[in-house]
């Protein structure tokens, strides 16, 4: 216990290099730190007026409301909120969480590999190789993508408990439940990407190494998981039928292949993507030399050192899942993008380094427990790898405005509004009411405004013709002096997108709310039955003992 804990601290002294920029106070230029901050806002606010599940935001989009953590992964918010509540301010809280997720990632694939393989030495390059990569510092300095980077330190401790389950240990279903739904709710594309590779390495261990009962372990662990984070997957893939998503982003990836030579070889920039016209400061496509090497050298001495059932398997999976990896970025891949269900939700091919990168940890764990020399072998990789990521564990500019700037951002949080209702748009101006009136003369006075939650009182002279300055989303109710009210979004066909309704003389109380729909309430409840599930078997496991 006190050798893996030495391990684990030194571990965590080698991330340093990786996370020292994110000491540097204040912000920096990046493409979506802006947008994490706002949403980190947003969290702030919607979890102070009491909205949990936080859904809808009032605020973003200039004052129309945007449906914020509906399609947007919560968990970045919710992990940075604990910061925020801990006293750091919001550009901080942001930071913390990218600063965790680089720590969490190298301690994770750590033990994932040292329960894989048995061997200290092979798990601690085997998570060095995990962090020290293009792809996870073009996710910190460059992009600020924090979904991303936090769902990329989740993954090893989803295998971890993938394989707790595989080998009959008691707490490996409830860990790889939580684990799995943290997955989902920090990044769900990362969740996606990664799906695949954990349903192959479950069937592979147990029909090699295993028994095929453990298949039903398995299948409650995923169903747990997928309980678990079900208020946010389940109305995100129902409700996206009604957002602008799939008309911004249904052909998106065909402009984002890469180029062989450039997932060899790229300049590091912090511009961004174009791999087909490159420009002067674009962002690197590079994989990593030394992770490309190590695949190599595997490819190399596989054939011979296939007696050996642990490199057999593994060495033929990872090699596989890194030839796989690298074929979806390339062009030539375009047939799949077009044919393979959900798969254009990935957006950016480039994103499948991550799973090249993982399975490149786990081929540079698998060549030092099996290679002669692996002491010199260790030493010579562990330098190798981090100096050729020297070049890329730094931000390019400050950029400290101050919590103030973000603060007063109404952005929608997203590059292109896409998740704005399909009757909606990008607001140009400021909301001037969140309730007006449009025809006909009245007094409006707001008595409570929230996100969720709009109260006003009005007074009307004659008959009029109010608007509700949110953009409509399924789930919004209005209620005229306690009575629902009719009202339509939709005038003369064309898309304002903002609900109108009629009053009529005289004084009356105005109540607006965002409620849940039935698929929402549905989803609710699964995850808290869910809840529930992993509370008693973790209790039943402590009873026990």
């Amino acid at each position: 216990m006190k050798k893996e804990l030495l391990v684990i601290i030194l571990l965590v002294m080698l991330t340093f290099p990786a996370v020292r920029s994110l000491l540097i106070p204040g912000g920096y230029t990046s493409h979506d730190l802006t947008h994490h901050v706002v949403r980190q806002i947003s969290m702030d606010k919607l979890l102070s007026e009491g909205q949990f599940p936080p859904r809808w935001s009032g605020e973003l989009n200039q004052g129309f409301g945007y449906p914020v953590f509906l399609f947007n992964y919560p968990l970045p918010a919710m992990l940075g909120q604990l910061f925020h509540w801990s006293g750091f301010g919001f550009v901080d809280s942001v930071k913390a969480v990218l600063f965790a997720s680089m720590i969490l990632s190298l301690v994770g694939m750590y033990l994932f590999l040292k329960e894989l393989l048995g061997s200290r030495m092979a798990a601690f390059l085997g998570a060095v190789f995990y962090l020290y990569a293009p792809i996870r510092f073009l996710n910190v300095y460059v992009s600020a993508a924090v979904g991303s980077a936090l769902g990329q330190a989740l993954v090893p401790f989803v295998f971890l408990s993938l394989l707790a389950v595989i080998k009959g240990k008691k707490w490996g279903i409830w860990a790889g439940g939580l684990s799995l739904a943290l997955l989902i709710l920090a990044h769900n594309v990362t969740a996606v990407l990664f799906a695949p590779v954990l349903i192959v390495f479950g069937l592979i261990w147990v029909r090699v190494f295993g028994d095929v009962r453990v298949v039903k372990r398995l299948g409650v662990m995923v169903l747990l998981g997928l309980g678990l984070s079900a208020w946010f997957w389940l109305p995100a893939v129902w409700e996206k039928q009604y957002i602008r998503f799939d008309e911004i982003y249904s052909g998106f990836y065909k402009d984002q292949f890469v180029s062989l030579w450039q997932l060899l070889r790229s300049p590091w920039g912090y511009g961004l993507s174009h791999p087909q016209n490159p420009e002067p400061g674009d962002m690197s496509y590079q994989l990593g030399l030394v992770q490309v090497l190590v695949m190599v050298v595997l490819g190399g001495v596989w054939w011979f050192y296939r007696r050996v059932r642990e490199v057999r398997v593994f060495g033929a999976m990872v090699l596989i899942l890194f030839a796989v990896s690298v074929f979806l970025e390339l062009q030539v891949s375009i047939p799949v993008w077009e044919n393979v269900p959900f798969l254009s939700i990935v957006q950016f091919p480039l994103r499948f380094q991550a799973v090249a990168v993982f399975a490149a940890a786990i081929a540079a764990a698998l060549l030092i427990k099996h290679l002669p020399y692996r002491k010199i072998l260790f030493v010579v990789l562990l330098l190798l790898v981090i100096y050729a990521n020297r070049n890329h564990w730094r931000i390019n500019e400050q950029f400290n405005p101050g919590d103030e700037y973000y603060q007063n951002l109404k952005t929608t949080s997203t590059s292109y509004g896409e998740h704005l209702p399909r009757w909606g748009k990008i607001a140009e101006r400021e909301a001037p009411a969140r309730v007006e009136v449009v025809s006909g003369f009245g007094v409006v006075r707001v008595v409570k405004e929230e996100s969720a939650k709009v109260l006003a009182e009005v007074e009307a002279a004659d008959a009029a013709k109010l608007r509700l300055n949110q953009f409509y989303f399924p789930g919004w109710q209005i209620k005229i002096d306690g009575k629902p009210v009719q009202f339509n979004y939709l005038i003369d066909g064309k898309s304002y997108g903002l609900p109108v309704f009629d009053i009529e003389a005289g004084k009356h109380t105005i109540l607006a709310e965002f409620k849940n729909t039935q698929i929402r309430n549905l989803a609710d409840l699964i995850s808290l039955l869910s809840v529930i599930v992993l509370l008693g078997i973790i209790c039943k496991q402590f009873l026990r003992r």
